[in-house]
């Protein structure tokens, strides 16, 4: 059977389904199954359950979350300019639309703690890093993979009591490691999804909107901490935006990663402030340049072969209003070591934040930002730079390269809509100093129908 022409069916069907002619996708999950713990119990909870702006589709919704399936129907727009800094000035946008289904097959098929998901995503718009500041971390979150495509098509299997979770199909690891939800506040992409380190050391490293072949498996030891580890085809060639996220081969090489968590309060009865740390190893086989043999008059080794570790963490410090409030102000924060500099393109890499939920009583679920994003790029790297400018003097040499930011989003409508203006600075554009230093206004929008 032709992939594409199935896939088309797929999205027609849905479309039908729901009366839309278009379908969305943002950076909050779709809403959970019954059976998920009431909000009292985890305070400040960073990601609430959000509203829907066109309430239960005329019945339609309603319908199919009692029969077990579960849509999340969103779109995600990012409009950023640069008036001073960078190579030039700009305006662009970028925006993402998509679906995502959840399908809770213990309702469906009485399959117990079975699930199965189904994404799709339309992106579209411009880079104002690329088109017009020349930086490395992205300003625009939703910016990448700028065409219509499958993404997720997964099943998630839940045993004994939830304590081993196992998931495989066509996934990102982005989804499950290196991941907290303090992230997705911000609109920078170096932040938001996952710190964004990992990605040019790792190419068999996959984040929303691609997806490849993988599994994993999760275990709760106890209740508040979890191992879990995780094998994916790291081929980077199935990403092109030609291939629209149908492109199944398995040809490789082979990307793994491993993660342990820990974490303090959050569940029922605790009346703590609640706390997220994780650390983290991860192996790409993919074959690597070799940046000690770079211009050097001959053809560079190719070794194959990278490794790194992480940790990040998140930890609220002050709760606003009662116990039980979702309103109060964290920390969090990110380091991410490649230790292979001549290998590593950015062997050492960290984020760090602050982020408030609920500042002003009258406006609940609120979030405001304030974060910085720091990258250095391999000496190696650099020494190979240094070489090639004998020949060609314009050869930039990239040293490091720092973001910050301030943003604030305002929900309305029950949550279903937020405006998040955004302001941010950016130091050393490309890491060689040859770019003046950027700043970014715009603002961030997001819709969940």
């Amino acid at each position: 059977m032709d992939v594409a022409i199935n896939r088309r069916r797929i999205t027609v069907a849905f479309l039908v389904i729901l009366g839309w002619a278009a379908v969305a996708h943002a950076e909050d999950v779709p809403s959970a199954p019954a059976g998920t713990r009431s909000l009292a119990e985890i305070p400040f909870k960073l990601v609430l359950p959000r509203g829907h702006l066109l309430g239960d589709w005329l019945g339609a919704r309603t319908w199919l979350e009692d029969h077990g399936v579960y849509p999340s129907v969103t779109f995600v727009t990012d409009a950023l300019g640069n008036p001073t800094g960078g190579m030039q000035q700009g305006f662009r946008g970028a925006s993402n639309l998509g679906v995502d289904l959840l399908f809770d097959l213990g309702k469906l098929t009485e399959l117990k703690g079975g699930s199965f998901e189904i994404s799709f995503s339309e992106r579209f718009g411009s880079s104002l890093s690329k088109e017009d500041i020349g930086n490395v971390f992205t300003v625009q979150q939703v910016f990448g993979g700028q065409t219509y495509r499958l993404v997720d098509m997964a099943y998630k299997q839940e045993l004994f009591a939830d304590r081993v979770e196992l998931r495989v199909g066509r996934i990102a690891a982005g989804d499950d490691f290196l991941v907290s939800p303090y992230n997705y506040v911000f609109v920078q992409n170096a932040f938001d999804g996952n710190p964004v380190g990992i990605f040019f050391n790792a190419p068999g490293m996959t984040a929303y909107p691609n997806a490849t072949w993988g599994g994993l498996i999760k275990v709760r030891p106890t209740e508040r901490s979890y191992v879990m580890g995780g094998a994916y085809n790291g081929d980077v060639s199935i990403r092109a935006n030609k291939h629209h996220g149908a492109d199944w081969s398995m040809d490789g090489p082979l990307f793994a990663i491993g993660e342990a968590g820990y974490q303090i309060n959050g569940l029922p009865g605790d009346r703590g402030l609640l706390g997220n740390y994780k650390a983290g190893f991860w192996y790409d086989d993919h074959q690597y340049v070799d940046f000690n043999t770079v211009a050097r008059g001959r053809t560079p080794d190719v070794p194959r072969g990278n490794w790194g570790f992480y940790g990040l963490f998140d930890q609220v410090l002050v709760r606003f209003g009662g116990a039980g409030s979702n309103r109060g102000f964290g920390i969090t924060g990110s380091v991410l070591v490649s230790p292979d500099q001549s290998v590593s393109v950015m062997p050492f890499f960290g984020t760090a934040g602050l982020v408030a939920r609920g500042v002003f009583a009258s406006r609940p679920t609120d979030v405001v930002g304030l974060g910085v994003v720091h990258g250095r790029f391999s000496d190696d790297l650099q020494d190979s730079q240094r070489r090639a400018r004998q020949s060609d003097p314009t050869v930039g040499i990239q040293r490091y390269e720092t973001a910050l930011e301030l943003t604030y989003r305002f929900r309305f409508l029950q949550d279903s809509v937020y405006f998040a203006p955004d302001l941010q600075y950016i130091v050393r554009p490309g890491g060689t100093g040859q770019i003046a230093n950027a700043f970014v206004i715009g603002f961030e929008a997001g819709i969940n129908f």
